[in-house]
């Protein structure tokens, strides 16, 4: 019970004297025990951490464009200057801090074994930025051999930007309808006391292997001998 409701009614010079007493437990005491009355409870609390990195996320993906054909360099870029641009086209992926899009290492693998075009000279042009964007995007689900069933490295580069802007418009649409399923299932998650965090958790690991089931299916489906029309 508040001070104010517990004076209603009492005399003027009742509650001038009690004055006193409030700016006495207004001290650092009052104040420790007024902050663990509005503490968070356990799932309260993890709720509300979920929610703040989901609303950071969204934003993110809200604002977030893979590169146009156009976008990427016209001159052919080294090494070095290709690590830079990649961390720049591929920032919202999830991956460990520190942790780069991808590394000198992973793209001379990738031309090792034929996932990306070689490199002219040791420099990469447009077709090689955009068979990197599509592997990294891409490598979070399926394989590498399944990759290349999708984008050969034997691509002209008038092949390479049509696979390349078909890729650009699905994502630009997957990423609408993952945003908006989210949305929807985040709102039912924190609108029931009830309900933790957990839930959209197994749900989302759920659709995960799901939709990753899928997309192996339909690449078994591949006809081999289309795999690089």
């Amino acid at each position: 019970m508040s001070f104010l409701k517990r004076w209603r009614g009492a005399p003027a010079c009742d509650i001038i004297a009690g004055k006193a007493k409030l700016s006495a437990s207004a001290g650092p005491g009052g104040q420790r025990a007024e902050r663990q009355h509005k503490e968070e409870t356990p799932v309260e609390a993890q709720k509300s951490l979920v929610r703040g990195k989901l609303t950071e996320w969204d934003r993110l993906l809200e604002e977030y464009r893979l590169p146009g054909w156009e976008d990427f360099p016209e001159l052919p870029l080294y090494m070095d200057q290709v690590i830079y641009l990649m961390d720049q086209y591929l920032s919202p992926l999830p991956r460990e801090a520190e942790q780069k899009a991808v590394t000198p290492a992973m793209i001379n693998n990738y031309v090792k074994l034929g996932i990306i075009p070689r490199p002219s000279k040791k420099r990469y042009g447009r077709v090689h930025l955009a068979f990197l964007v599509m592997v990294c995007v891409l490598k979070q689900t399926i394989s590498t051999a399944e990759i290349k069933k999708l984008v050969p490295a034997e691509l002209s580069e008038e092949e390479a930007r049509a696979r390349y802007e078909a890729f650009s418009a699905v994502f630009r649409a997957g990423k609408q309808d993952f945003r908006e399923n989210v949305q929807k299932d985040a709102a039912s998650v924190f609108g029931a006391e009830d309900t933790s965090a957990n839930d959209l958790v197994f749900r989302a690991a759920f659709m995960s292997g799901l939709w990753q089931n899928l997309a192996k299916l339909a690449l078994a489906l591949y006809p081999e001998e289309n795999a690089e029309k």
